[in-house]
């Protein structure tokens, strides 16, 4: 069903569910499923899908790029403290501490702190 790394069609359905679901509600209602928005697909559910979404992506995609994904993007923003804690211990089976995860600093934070300068 979903074990196939490179399908399109499963890839496509996991987009239109998040899509339908709202996750992707910041983004122009016409946007449609390309393999240039993988990393942006990854990136969504790991924010905002429910367990069910992230058992599909850990399906569909390579672990390697989700846990790239989730570093570039989640791991050092602190508005994503607890998200953090449950895909570290669970999905990415390391044996963490929830303060592992207090020392980020949001995106939203770093970009006032560039206008602020």
């Amino acid at each position: 069903m979903f074990h196939s790394r490179d399908n399109y069609k499963e890839k496509r359905k996991l987009y239109l569910e998040a899509k339908e679901k709202g996750l992707f509600w910041s983004y122009d209602k016409k946007l449609e499923y390309s393999r240039e928005l993988d990393l942006l697909l990854i990136e969504t559910i790991l924010k905002y899908g429910d367990f069910v979404d992230l058992k599909k992506i850990f399906l569909i995609y390579n672990n390697n790029m989700i846990r790239r994904v989730w570093e570039e993007k989640l791991i050092k923003d602190t508005h994503f403290r607890k998200v953090n804690y449950f895909l570290a211990r669970i999905f990415f089976t390391m044996n963490v501490e929830a303060d592992y995860f207090k020392g980020g600093i949001s995106d939203r934070e770093k970009k006032i702190r560039m206008l602020a300068s």
